[in-house]
């Protein structure tokens, strides 16, 4: 037990000390950070880290074994930690060095140096001479400190029952740091180093190596490719600013309430659909009175691509990391960032447990304030079942609509996820339920979106009763579409795009638009006037030309045109439709915005 605690120290002691020589180099960098703050919360990262790396040999260090071949296996054990802490360190020094390319750690680079280990070496021994000589000093310094302070108590004493109770101990934290000294929920992720100071203090959090070993969990990130170096200069000249969006429309700074709706899809709103499905009385009202765009589609078929879209702007592209998973690292504009930069009070509920997609986190690195979950909603009504696992929409919205009513002076963006209609569809009581209940088909999803819809009703009927709600906007779109047999590629991605302002008139837009057009949209409303990064654009902006849409299916992409053709491709290999000039542009667009976040230079104005 002793020997795994001091090889945990020693490590700890040897990764905070590469934070601090982090700090110490890139000083300008991190001007406005706290060491003493990445240090405390940095440890977690750390001890994750040599946990997961070293974890076979620390079993067979902790475990009480045969006495005819403890003494050497355990002597084996504990030197293969040394070589394991020799290499994640050199790794560290690496990333050190790498670390003022791009203002990041290493990612998914990693991933790709197997074809360049010959320049790789070539910089090691030439312009990164001091980075190795460096790294061969740790070496000798952990080899130094392994024998004299390590290795003396390798061996076990004590009998049989201690050393099984130091054993069942060990492993207790050993599992303990594994998580991250997280307990309950998902374990500790690259997000959680967001803290609501910036990304200049996450990055001094993080533990760079764990970063880009975490990349070898997901597949390898070549950059894409779609065209010839003359098509790509061309697109360029045409297109020298594709990502950049400046608002200057002078603005009232009103409120923003956005609701992002679980599998709402378009087709199940009666006032938008012509449908009959009955169940969406309060959003019909809503559209009526709304600016309403009827050809919106969600930009992929997960919640944490609809969440990227909406709170960044940035594309979910095939085979990248997504908010909450290592894209945060980057550069980017973050709308509560730039709405609390400028005054807003930022809050950010979703009726599921806190951590649940790791939200919590997300809450952070995109600048919310005032984060709430599951855990902090209180049930206002009696309901025929528990509390299902992604919450009740009711309480969750009344909930928010008393937090904002804390501070009704003070201008607010306030951002709800529900979560009543996903899967499995809970019991919502008898005065919602339109179909026979079904725990995972459509009928129990539209019993859902019954109550769903009762509870936005309820707020906004509370809402009209507050002085915040004259001057403020209601957003309401969703994640992503409830998946149905036989729907078309534009059909797998319709969602609701109804925008009410009480001081506004109703309106129809025909023009195809995505989620990637919500932030820039909102900047006016909001009165940001720096500029900032987006895949899409100001919806409200008449002048802006309209573009064509990137939807995600994983590998696969699918192409919306403003005409509307529909165009399916993965790679560089065509599926569906064809390669027009809009979809070409679709592919430029990824492709550069492919190599600007590869080389964290999406949003060099953060």
């Amino acid at each position: 037990m002793w020997i795994v605690f001091r090889i945990l120290v020693l490590s700890a002691l040897l990764f905070a000390a590469m934070r601090g020589l982090l700090f110490w180099r890139y000083h300008e960098y991190f001007a406005d950070t706290s060491l003493t703050t990445a240090l405390l919360s940095g440890s977690r990262f750390d001890l994750k880290l040599v946990v997961a790396a070293m974890s076979p040999f620390l079993l067979i260090l902790i475990l009480p074994l045969p006495k005819r071949f403890s003494q050497t296996l355990r002597r084996f054990a504990a030197y293969a930690c040394a070589l394991v802490l020799m290499i994640l360190l050199s790794l560290a020094v690496a990333d050190l060095a790498y670390f003022g390319e791009v203002n990041r750690h290493i990612s998914s680079e990693l991933a790709q140096l197997g074809g360049d280990v010959q320049e790789i070496v070539a910089t090691a021994f030439s312009s990164r001479l001091g980075d190795t000589l460096f790294g061969v000093g740790l070496w000798i310094l952990i080899w130094w400190v392994w024998r004299k302070w390590v290795m003396p108590i390798v061996n076990v004493s004590g009998s049989l029952k201690k050393q099984w109770f130091q054993a069942a101990l060990s492993l207790v934290v050993l599992i303990f740091l594994a998580r991250g000294m997280v307990v309950q929920g998902k374990p500790l992720s690259t997000v959680d180093a967001f803290n609501g100071k910036g990304q200049a203090q996450a990055n001094l959090t993080l533990n760079g190596v764990l970063t880009a070993l975490q990349s070898f969990n997901r597949k390898s990130e070549k950059p894409l490719i779609y065209m010839s170096e003359a098509e790509n200069t061309a697109f360029e000249q045409r297109y020298p600013t594709p990502f950049v969006y400046h608002n200057q429309t002078p603005s009232e700074r009103r409120n923003v309430v956005m609701i992002l709706l679980e599998s709402w899809s378009y087709r199940y709103i009666d006032a938008l659909a012509q449908g009959k499905y009955g169940v969406t009385p309060n959003m019909d009202a809503l559209v009526r009175q709304s600016q309403v765009w009827r050809q919106f589609y969600a930009a992929g078929q997960r919640s944490i691509i609809g969440m990227q879209a909406v709170l960044t702007s940035v594309p979910v592209l095939p085979d990248r990391n997504t908010i909450g998973w290592g894209l945060e690292m980057n550069n980017m504009s973050r709308l509560a960032q730039l709405a609390q930069k400028n005054g807003y009070r930022t809050l950010m509920a979703q009726s599921s447990n806190r951590r649940s997609f790791h939200m919590d986190g997300i809450a952070q690195a995109v600048g919310f304030e005032e984060y709430y979950g599951k855990e902090d909603v209180p049930l206002l009504r009696s309901y025929p079942q528990d509390t299902p696992t992604y919450g009740w929409d009711y309480d969750t919205l009344m909930f928010v609509g008393k937090k904002i009513s804390e501070q009704p002076e003070k201008p607010f963006f306030a951002f709800v996820f529900t979560g009543t209609t996903h899967e499995p569809f809970a019991r919502v009581g008898q005065e919602f339920e339109r179909y026979p209940h079904d725990p995972k088909g459509e009928k129990g999803l539209l019993n859902t979106i019954s109550y769903s819809d009762w509870a936005i009703g309820e707020l906004m009927a509370y809402a009209r009763t507050q002085a915040w709600y004259d001057n403020t906007i209601f957003v309401f779109t969703a994640d992503h579409t409830f998946r149905v047999a036989n729907a078309s590629n534009k059909e797998q991605f319709h969602i609701p795009l109804v925008i009410f302002d009480p001081r506004g008139k109703a309106a129809i837009h025909d023009e195809l638009a995505s989620q990637y057009d919500l932030l820039p949209t909102l900047t006016q409303w909001l009165d940001i006037r720096e500029p900032i990064a987006t895949f899409g654009r100001n919806l409200l902006d008449k002048q802006s030309p309209v573009l064509p849409i990137m939807l995600n299916r994983g590998e696969t992409i699918i192409a919306l045109t403003p005409q509307g053709e529909a165009t399916e491709f993965r790679q560089q290999h065509l599926l569906s439709g064809s390669l027009n000039n809009d979809v070409r542009l679709i592919q430029w667009r990824m492709q550069k915005a492919d190599e600007l976040l590869q080389h964290n230079r999406w949003y060099e104005n953060n």
